[in-house]
């Protein structure tokens, strides 16, 4: 789902959405080819760190531009009618596939176009359900069964309200793995803009400085090393790891 979904969230984004979905998935890639070559324990960790992110991001951005198809959080929904009916069955509602099926198709579970089917629906379908149909046992019986088949019922669909809004507020924060990584993406493209200016820039440079033009390359290298020092100091800091060597060492 993810490999169709990218492309088409990129084409649909805006420029800093993409930008960051561009940052997501280069992070992605490039931690799992670092633990590819060398398969550590801290590779591993960035690796599923990078993962996360990026999982994350495609998570938010479908609810942003495609809010229709955005996929619910896993357990909310049943993959088709097989996995939800055998959940009803699973809770001991006494219930064949023929009727459950039937009741589908007649709209109620509502079967998407996907084949999922809402967990909700489905735990709403099951109180719904004759108590005299479901089960053999005497009315006590069948009461304190019901009861606690509702009670969980209950809890069910109270996690999945909290579930659900815990990540509409977690939609409005950014990752601290997204974050480092967007930084690292800025600081890359801040990179290659100073080095375009410098080199475009040179020939000026030395005349506001009254000195020789033939001399230009030297002053470019020069700018370029004392830009090279001020990236890797940045780099230096612990968060953002890598080396800005200059353009002929990359």
């Amino acid at each position: 789902m993810t490999i169709d979904l990218f492309p088409r969230l990129l084409a649909a984004a805006t420029d800093q959405d993409k930008l960051e979905l561009e940052l997501v998935r280069d992070g992605l890639a490039a931690a799992m080819s670092a633990y590819q070559k060398s398969a550590t324990k801290e590779t591993k960790a960035n690796w599923d760190a990078a993962r996360d992110a990026y999982d994350e991001a495609l998570a938010r951005f479908s609810a942003r531009y495609f809010p229709e198809e955005a996929a619910a959080v896993e357990g909310e929904r049943f993959a088709n009618r097989k996995q939800a009916l055998n959940w009803l069955q699973a809770q001991k509602y006494k219930i064949s596939q023929g009727k459950f099926y039937q009741d589908v198709a007649a709209g109620f579970p509502v079967l998407q176009r996907d084949g999922t089917i809402s967990r909700y629906q489905v735990m709403q379908y099951g109180q719904q359900l004759d108590v005299e149909a479901r089960s053999g046992a005497p009315v006590s019986g069948r009461r304190e069964e019901d009861e606690d088949r509702k009670a969980k019922a209950e809890a069910d669909i109270k996690e999945m309200e909290a579930t659900k809004r815990r990540r509409e507020e977690d939609a409005d924060w950014l990752h601290a793995d997204a974050a480092w990584m967007a930084i690292a993406g800025l600081l890359g493209v801040l990179k290659d803009s100073l080095r375009h200016h410098f080199h475009a820039g040179q020939g000026e440079l030395i005349h506001l400085a009254g000195g020789d033009q033939a001399r230009g390359p030297e002053v470019y290298e020069g700018c370029e090393e004392l830009m090279g020092r001020a990236f890797n100091e940045v780099a230096g800091m612990g968060k953002i790891e890598g080396v800005f060597a200059k353009e002929g060492g990359e």
